[in-house]
């Protein structure tokens, strides 16, 4: 065991590494077995879903490069689960949306995560819970 200070910045960066390959390894799974569909793929129609109604709105919300973002809108709209137009406001951008298909796959996607989800947090009584979410929104 290392004597080096355990801060809490570096205590958070610790746990928020393990919690994240450990709960996206989990949603992989259960993305692949429910559609044929990546992990990223989710998350764009998941940003769709909360209001990101353009490519670059999904770029700057995820954090991802246009060009990732440009190549998962272009097989979600292949499989029919989102719809794009252009812009009727500037023919220069284009607007996305979900399909019914693709507010049905991101639902059925949804419920077989949310399980492995709930049990993690499970562990925690519903104060800790509730703390815990409260903390990370505001961060």
């Amino acid at each position: 065991m290392s004597d080096l200070p355990s801060t809490p910045e570096l205590r958070l960066l610790d746990a928020l590494f393990r919690l994240s390959k450990s709960v996206l390894a989990d949603a992989r799974t259960h993305v692949t077995a429910a559609a044929d569909l990546d992990l990223g793929d989710f998350l764009v129609l998941r940003s769709i879903q909360f209001g990101a109604d353009s490519p670059g709105a999904l770029a700057a919300d995820l954090g991802l490069n246009p060009a990732v973002v440009s190549r998962s809108l272009t097989k979600l709209v292949k499989e029919g689960l989102v719809e794009r137009r252009l812009d009727p406001d500037d023919s220069r951008r284009s607007r996305v949306e979900l399909t019914e298909k693709g507010t049905r796959t991101n639902a059925l996607i949804a419920a077989r995560v949310r399980p492995g989800v709930a049990e993690r947090l499970g562990r925690l009584d519903p104060d800790r819970v509730a703390a815990l979410l409260d903390g990370l929104e505001a961060l």
